[in-house]
């Protein structure tokens, strides 16, 4: 660095002219803008290590709990502190709850139970706005923690390594960005039970009706305080309150017909009433800094919106069983909803299951095969979608690159209204699932290993979407029933009860599943349909593929599928098409436990196997090229195009790419490793990357310290998330963007995993 031509102290440039030459140093800029010796001696930062801390969750709870002669209650109250591993980061939890239960008379009896919760969540940005992706971006040489993140004398304009016209330095933006989620939460329910038997207990009848609640309001506000990426900064206000009101009767009846049969019935009716609000206040561009305050912006507009949604159910399910051995099982429930249009509330759905203990035949009862079940199974799910009339909004507009809404109303005392850009199918059906399940569970030796398979089947159609629409329609989207898809599950659970003595037993359990969605069918005239992501790339459903996909812009390809560089070696952008497909092949869970006198040792693996997601982090960072791979390709004498291609003219690749320019060298006639990463940033398919890992998920030890009559102490500690292998190289596949549609295959600046430690007491008496 101290020989670079433009800031080295070795160098001939216009710093050292100034100051003259300072032999193995660089000039900083930065540390000029605050004031600091701006000459530094070359050396490496762990700015990744000096940002992130090591978060801390104290959890603690207390539970008292009394049975008397004819009731019982608990009441337990609870608190979680954590701090993040981002400074300024973490939550504060407290909990109650309060649960009683009495008998008022041989046959009835009645009980309650209370719920409430108290939540404060504070957090950081990810995605084009994360904070992390100053601190990934800057290179090693720069000292990120200590160089000021604003320019000497005005804490409003940043001064850090990358332009900040995009992203913000992760110190100030810790200092001067707030994110925070309050939640207040209250759920219960009472009930009144009534039990009877009959005509020599052959016959029991049980009716209970219960009415719950369960109410809660949650307020966010994202704070992007006065300077942010050089702005003026904006903040959003954004609440939720939600109140469900549930009444439920049932009415149990069991019949022992005699000694081999039994039948039960059960009927019921179930209303729900949903009241929901929400509310959102936007201002942009503060007037000054210092008070990062809605009513300190340029711009301002607010909304509401209320909804009510009810619905009426009535259910029954009849079993007939015989014998210990054949179940006979049948369901069916009609809903009626208040969300859809008139002539669609209503829908019926039924289920029937199957199940033969068969090893319970005489002529089957063996030592080897001890117990033996298959089961077959039929249902269908009915889900209603929303249905909106026609409406009106308070229009803004923005357009271009201007930076907010130039015109919004009211307007010199002016409202406005406009159609809404969604419209709504009026005859908008409830879509529908029909599953179809086979499976067994079987078990060898009395326990010593069992087995169990389940295959399922679902279909799914009349999906509700909302469509694409052609502008010219004076619409955005058509709100309708657009879509089918099928699933194909496999599931395979193995439990092995490897040694069982007094003092010592080893239990081992794995988990193989293995689904695959596909989608058959969308609206008229449609292929894909958006679900989330940038402009480019995007999550996608696409017909004809594994839901979801990535989808962007590709490698421009020949008419045989195989990429074509350019004169100069480089991969060209192609037309945008599906990149990637989220969905994996298969998902195994491995698990094992040890009990050795009275200690308790476990362990679990997870291995997921293909997948690809986008990873919009390394992406970038290769572009930045303070990637390990960026610096293996500089570092070369020249190199390939990475990946399978052909010349224009079909021919092999056989054009050389140099790791760096010599002198000399033509750069318009000459590729070099910067050239074919900024080729690749043009390119979403070349950030689309396996997602496939296998990780040590968690470790645990427990032991019984202590134990007496009349009082037990437990210890145990836990470590999670310890040891990964990834096809992604540096980042947790599972840390994704969001936990939506976009999560598990889209990334970018996402904050990172993290492993965890922990340690607890136990105290009973």
């Amino acid at each position: 660095m101290a020989n670079d031509s433009n800031y080295g102290g070795n160098a001939t440039n216009q710093y050292t002219a100034e100051y003259g030459k300072k032999e193995g140093m660089y000039y900083v800029p930065q540390r000029a803008a605050v004031g600091l010796d701006p000459w530094a001696t070359p050396q490496v930062y762990d700015n990744a290590k000096d940002y992130f801390n090591t978060g801390v969750t104290w959890s603690n709870s207390v539970n008292v709990a009394q049975a008397l002669d004819n009731s019982n209650y608990s009441f337990s109250l609870g608190n979680v502190t954590q701090t993040g591993i981002i400074p300024n980061t973490g939550m504060d939890r407290y909990n109650a709850r309060l649960s009683a239960e009495t008998k008022l008379h041989d046959n009835w009896n009645t009980g309650f139970t209370g719920n409430y919760i108290n939540s404060k969540i504070r957090k950081q940005s990810s995605a084009n706005e994360g904070v992390v992706a100053t601190v990934y971006g800057a290179p090693p040489s720069y000292d990120l923690k200590g160089i000021p993140s604003h320019i000497e004398g005005d804490p409003y304009t940043q001064n850090t390594f990358r332009s900040t016209t995009g992203f913000n330095d992760p110190y100030w933006a810790t200092e001067n960005n707030k994110f925070t989620e309050l939640t207040h939460r209250f759920f219960g329910n009472t009930f009144l039970n009534y039990t009877t038997k009959f005509n020599t207990d052959n016959h029991k009848l049980n009716v209970k009706y219960q009415l719950g609640v369960d109410s809660y309001a949650t307020d966010y506000t994202n704070s992007y305080g006065y300077g942010h990426a050089n702005g003026y900064g904006k903040i959003t206000h954004l609440g939720y309150s939600i109140t469900e009101m549930n009444s439920l009767l049932t009415a149990a009846y069991t019949w022992n017909i005699n000694e081999e049969w039994v039948f039960d019935a059960l009927i019921g009716n179930e209303f729900v009433n949903r009241k929901s609000k929400k509310y959102e206040e936007y201002g942009e561009d503060y007037n000054f800094g210092g008070w990062n305050h809605i009513g300190n912006t340029t711009f301002f507009q607010a909304k509401e919106e209320v909804k009510r949604k009810r619905t009426a159910g009535n259910f029954f399910s009849m079993s007939l069983a015989y014998d210990n051995m054949l179940y006979l099982n049948v369901t069916g429930r009609q809903d009626k909803v208040s969300t859809m249009p008139r002539g669609n509330r209503s829908f019926f759905y039924p289920s029937v299951s199957l199940g033969w203990i068969f090893t319970e035949l005489e002529p089957l009862k063996n030592n080897i095969l001890t117990y033996g079940k298959v089961r077959a199974s039929y249902a269908e799910v009915g889900q209603a979608g929303e249905y909106l009339p026609d409406y009106y909004r308070t229009p803004t507009y923005s357009g271009g690159f201007y930076n907010g809404y130039p015109i919004s109303y009211p307007f010199d005392g002016v409202t406005s209204f406009t159609r809404y850009s969604y419209v709504y199918d009026s005859n908008l059906k409830p879509q529908n699932t029909r599953s179809y399940e086979l499976g067994a569970d079987l078990t060898f030796f009395r326990g010593l290993f069992s087995l169990n398979y389940t295959y399922s089947r679902q279909n799914v159609k009349d999906q509700i979407f909302a469509v694409p629409l052609a502008t010219s329609t004076g619409y955005s989207y058509f709100y309708t029933n657009g879509g089918k898809m099928h699933t194909n599950a496999h599931e395979l659970t193995l439990d092995i009860a490897a040694v069982n003595t007094k003092n010592f037993k080893w239990n081992i359990g794995a988990n193989f599943t293995k689904i695959d969605n596909y989608v058959d069918e969308l609206a008229e005239g449609v292929e894909n349909i958006r679900l989330g992501g940038f402009v480019d790339p995007q999550i996608r459903v696409s017909v004809g593929d594994k839901y979801p996909v990535i989808y962007g812009a590709t490698f421009l390809r020949n008419d045989k599928g195989e990429i074509v560089v350019d004169e100069r070696g480089l991969p060209q952008g192609g037309a945008d098409d599906v990149i990637g497909s989220v969905s994996p092949d298969f998902m195994l869970g491995f698990n094992t436990s040890f009990e050795i006198y009275k200690f308790r040792i476990g362990a679990t693996f997870d291995w997921k196997k293909g997948g690809q997601m986008y990873c919009g982090t390394m992406y970038t960072l290769d572009f930045y090229g303070v990637t390990q791979r960026s610096a293996d390709l500089r570092n070369q004498d020249y190199f390939y195009f990475e990946r399978p291609a052909v010349k224009a003219d079909g021919t092999a690749n056989d054009i050389k790419i140099k790791g760096q320019l010599a002198e000399g060298d033509n750069p318009k006639d000459v590729a070099d490793a910067y050239d074919y990463l900024d080729a690749l940033s043009g390119i979403s398919e070349a950030g689309v990357v396996g997602s496939g890992f296998l990780k040590l998920r968690e470790i645990s030890v427990s032991y019984p310290v202590y134990k007496q009559k009349n009082m037990e102490v437990n210890v145990s500690a836990f470590a999670r998330n310890i040891i990964l292998w990834s096809e992604l190289k540096g980042l947790d596949p599972e840390s994704t963007q969001g936990n939506n549609n976009m999560a598990g295959g889209f990334e970018r600046f996402s904050l990172p995993g993290t492993s965890s430690y922990g340690f607890g007491v136990n105290v009973k008496f």
